[in-house]
């Protein structure tokens, strides 16, 4: 038998429950294998991740956890749903994202605010379509500045200084550097670079200022010979399970767009930006002597190096018009330099 008391108990449960659900949250596991101290992780993805939360009003939190895998494992964690959502360097698994290899052309751009932004562009209008990143959802991709070339004992200074020397480099562009300057391609994770170089393993590295600093590579290295524009750049980003992706509601989808794509990038690349000054002010106080190729050497180091970019041009795998990408991405390049406070 109903009673005006148990009616009002039924009522009051009831707006429990309701009010269990209205304040309900969704947990997204981010897999993070970049130390959470470094800047990438400090200055990027931890504030993305608040701003994603606010941008939800809640709903959905942002919580980082130790890696589930190696850094190249990443994507596949992401596209087997053991993460929802992870950071990857797409050089890493560069046979999957040939078009995303496009940003990390050499002599590109001065910096990495004008290629990312650049580049999140061309993503947009050229890459997007030929559907890469299958199996997961992209969020925003960006590239770190410049990459140059440092060495521990001996300054460079014309390519036959290079030859037989052990450089690490990564996958993609950055290996493709090294092979056309004529080195000898070394492999080692970013955190063993430091030892391997003080130890006299490897002779250098090819890497972006920040990173030398940063993984705290300073102290084995004497040279440090900037390229304009940059040997390579890797093309960086954060992507999430697309079913994870797919079982958002349009709301909430809209508002991680409203903090990611574009806004993204910026945030990366501001962050790129900024460590690459410390980096070379800090290197060049411990003793770090930094010079810029110009002359015979600069000529050399792009006779070597552009036929990758007319390589790249020249595959016609993609689905895509290159060289209308090719031209488009420089387009956009030209106008963020004449524009550096433009994002449109």
């Amino acid at each position: 038998m109903f009673t005006r008391r148990s009616l009002l108990g039924g009522l009051a449960a009831l707006a429990t429950l309701t009010a269990g659900v209205a304040n309900a949250e969704t947990v997204l596991r981010f897999s993070n294998w970049v130390p959470m101290t470094h800047p990438l992780s400090s200055d990027v993805m931890v504030p993305w991740a608040k701003e994603v939360e606010e941008a939800t009003d809640g709903r959905i939190k942002i919580e980082f956890v130790s890696p589930l895998g190696a850094p190249p494992a990443h994507l596949d964690l992401a596209l087997n749903g053991v993460a929802d959502i992870v950071f990857i360097v797409h050089s890493y698994t560069s046979d999957r994202f040939p078009l995303m290899e496009l940003g990390e052309l050499p002599f590109i751009a001065p910096d990495s605010r004008t290629a990312s932004l650049a580049f999140w562009d061309t993503y947009e209008k050229y890459i997007a379509a030929a559907h890469e990143h299958r199996g997961v959802h992209l969020l925003g991709a960006w590239g770190h500045g410049p990459a140059h070339l440092f060495t521990g004992s001996k300054e460079i200074t014309s390519l036959e200084d290079l030859q037989g020397m052990k450089i690490r480099v990564a996958g993609g562009m950055s290996k493709n550097a090294g092979e056309g300057l004529g080195v000898v391609p070394f492999f080692a994770p970013s955190s063993q670079s430091y030892e391997v170089i003080s130890k006299g393993v490897a002779d250098g590295i090819l890497f972006p200022t920040e990173s030398v600093y940063n993984f705290k590579i300073g102290p084995a290295i004497k040279y440090a010979l900037k390229i304009p524009g940059g040997l390579y750049r890797s093309i960086q980003g954060i992507v999430m399970n697309e079913a994870v992706w797919d079982g958002l509601s349009d709301e909430d989808k809209a508002a991680f767009d409203s903090v990611s794509g574009k806004h993204l990038a910026a945030l990366a690349a501001t962050m790129w930006d900024t460590q690459d000054k410390i980096g070379e002010e800090e290197l060049t106080k411990a003793g770090t002597k930094f010079t810029t190729a110009s002359g015979p050497l600069l000529d050399a180091i792009h006779e070597k190096l552009e036929p990758y970019t007319e390589a790249w041009l020249a595959d016609g795998s993609g689905k895509i018009d290159r060289k209308a990408a090719y031209d488009y991405f420089k387009e956009r390049i030209a106008y963020y330099e004449a524009n550096p406070e433009a994002e449109d």
